[in-house]
């Protein structure tokens, strides 16, 4: 991401900030101090507050222990004109801030710790939650943003597409997951690894929570996967075979069941449709098809710097989504091993397919690049 976004994105925060007569935005380091200054949210959190503070005039302050400074001084922020606060250790931080800005009204991150706020109002600093119209700022990618994402999505389904040539009957789920960890890290993108292996009746309960089992046959591989690439995630799922296997007709059936509910997700993609519209295109297909109880999650959520971000596509927002937002479409069907008993089978099932979707004018673009095609070619 180059300087001179960085710098608008500060100062597009600043004029927001005056229209909500707020005097400052103030985080921790959090994926809002990456969109805005390039400071990692990775940095270590601790008792002693490191806050960054861009007021409503475009000014850029940062609040950091005095022992710390200089550390503080060398990460690779973005700022046109910075003022450092320092703080010692006998004196309240929040007072210090006080002090140094003069600030009688500032709103804080959603990810702010509550000691911050507190701390904040301790100090005599009216503290305001952040509004959804500064949310929103960070939902609408930039041209940079969306080749960052288009990047690290599409290598990931790159990695899956290699995954399914070598999983095999008789793998167990660790030795998945290790393959699939060592291809991000000799690619260099293992910083921000993520991984769920679920096999045959474990996918019932969409994010699992079983391990320890070997690959039968009959049974599909849930892989839900993602990595990071300067801070931007991916966010992948696909239900395969191995090469060679083969699942039952009514399991076959089903897939197609929920890739055709894909489809009539990100057909509905669109600038100005409403995210609980989108939702429900991609629910009546599987409702229509005998298995609405068991789509248990909403279509989709925003992918960004964070994996799970505004917007969120379920049948309570009706929120429209806008030109250059990215969100997932990842419709699901889940029956437990119960449940399949009801429906005359003998084992509980869980398939779901996920792309992140980019909404242009001409409709939703994959950033993975393709969809899956079968069970054996995702």
């Amino acid at each position: 991401i180059r300087r001179s976004e960085f710098l608008g994105r500060q100062k597009a925060l600043a004029l927001e900030l005056d229209s909500a007569g707020v005097d400052a935005f103030i985080a921790e380091p959090s994926a809002s101090t990456s969109y805005y200054a390039n400071i990692s949210s990775s940095f270590h959190l601790s008792e002693r507050p490191f806050l960054m503070i861009i007021g409503k005039d475009g000014q850029f302050t940062t609040l950091v222990p005095k022992f710390e400074a200089g550390r503080i001084a060398k990460l690779d922020m973005v700022f046109d004109n910075k003022t450092t606060i320092t703080w010692i250790e006998e004196e309240s931080p929040y007072e210090a801030l006080a002090r140094g800005t003069g600030y009688k009204k500032v709103m804080i991150d959603e990810h702010a710790r509550f000691m911050i706020a507190t701390g904040l109002q301790e100090a005599g600093i009216e503290v305001v939650p952040m509004s959804e119209t500064i949310q929103s700022l960070r939902s609408v990618k930039s041209m940079d943003e969306i080749a960052l994402l288009k990047g690290i999505n599409s290598f990931t389904l790159a990695l899956v597409q290699s995954l399914q040539k070598c999983i095999r009957i008789g793998m167990t789920q660790e030795e998945v997951i290790d393959a699939s960890q060592a291809l991000f890290t000799r690619a260099g993108v293992g910083y921000g690894f993520w991984v769920l292996v679920l096999f045959g009746d474990q996918a019932a309960l969409p994010h699992g929570g079983e391990t320890g089992r070997t690959l039968k046959k009959g049974e599909f591989v849930l892989i839900d996967i993602g990595s990071e690439l300067h801070g931007y995630c991916s966010d992948v799922t696909r239900t395969i075979l191995p090469t060679g296997a083969t699942v039952s007709d009514h399991l076959m059936a089903v897939w197609q069941i929920v890739r055709e509910a894909q489809s009539a997700g990100l057909s509905h993609m669109n600038a100005d449709e409403a995210c609980s519209a989108i939702d429900s295109a991609s629910r009546d297909v599987i409702k229509r098809a005998g298995y609405g109880q068991y789509y248990t999650h909403r279509l989709g959520h925003g992918l960004g710097l964070e994996g799970h971000e505004p917007p969120y596509l379920n049948g309570a927002n009706d929120q429209k989504l806008k030109l250059g937002e990215v969100a997932t479409n990842e419709p699901g069907i889940y029956v437990t091993t119960e449940e399949a008993a009801l429906l005359g089978k003998k084992a509980g099932f869980g398939i779901r397919l996920e792309d992140p979707i980019f909404v242009t004018e001409n409709g939703g673009v994959l950033l993975t690049g393709n969809r899956a095609q079968s069970p054996w070619n995702p």
